[in-house]
Parts: structure tokens; sequence; C-alpha cells
């Protein structure tokens, strides 16, 4: 049996989960170079590059802390995390709780090959619709 989730499906559980996660409220603290998200607990769950560290095109890179990235990979297949819509979803879900206006994603994923792990990261510009480059 097969089901089928819309997009806007999709994107309510997304933002329910992150809403469950973290929180309904996020808070963040402007820098100099970087914008530090925290969640209703306190904790930094998102980094906003405005300056150095952000991809090429981008005005604002959001990077997913690692312990974020393990805690949604509990609730999100790893085949599901690494694709456009859930990009799309994250930076969404930042932008309307934040106003930040961010416009591209980073994040690193841990896999396993022959038997080794190694990270691997994942970019994405939502404005470009493209896997954002690193310079």
């Amino acid at each position: 049996m097969n089901v089928i989730i819309t997009k806007s499906q999709y994107q309510k559980i997304v933002f329910d989960l992150l809403e469950t996660l973290y929180g309904p409220d996020l808070t963040y603290k402007n820098g100099p170079d970087t914008i530090p998200i925290f969640s209703n607990d306190g904790e930094e769950i998102f980094r906003v590059y405005t300056k150095g560290g952000k991809a090429k095109g981008c005005k604002k890179d959001l990077l997913v802390t690692a312990d974020t990235t393990e805690e949604i990979k509990k609730y999100v297949p790893s085949a599901a995390f690494r694709k456009k819509l859930f990009s799309k979803t994250v930076i969404s879900f930042v932008n309307q709780k934040t106003d930040l206006n961010i416009d591209c994603i980073e994040f690193w994923s841990s896999n396993i090959m022959r038997g080794l792990e190694y990270e691997k990261r994942y970019n994405f510009n939502v404005k470009k619709n493209k896997k954002a480059k690193r310079p």
C-alpha cells in the first residue's frame, strides 16, 4: 500500500515536528558575523552566517548544528532529509519564527560506507532552487 502525501501535508508534518522538538518560539541574538538561534529551552539549534562561512551566492546561510541534525534524523528518514522540500520547509519554519529572511541551508549528515563512517555536507540555496556552492 502506497501513501501519497501532498507538499502542504509534508510541510505541516515537518513544521509540527520542529515545533514539538524546539517549541513554538525561537529566539536569536544578532552578532557581527553569526546569529545563533535558540529553542525554547535556550539551546542553540541553528546558526546563521551573515559574512564569512556562508556559501557562494547566499546572503544568510543557516547551519543546522550537529546535535539538531541528529535529533531530527531520529524522526525523518535519511532519504527525505537530503531533499529540497525538507530544506525549503526548515528554512520556511525558521524564517516564519524569526523574520531573518534566510536563503540557504547547510547541514552535515553522517554516512556509513563499507564500514567506515564519514560526514557529508549538504548545501541548498532556496532562491536559486539548487545546491549552493562553497567558496
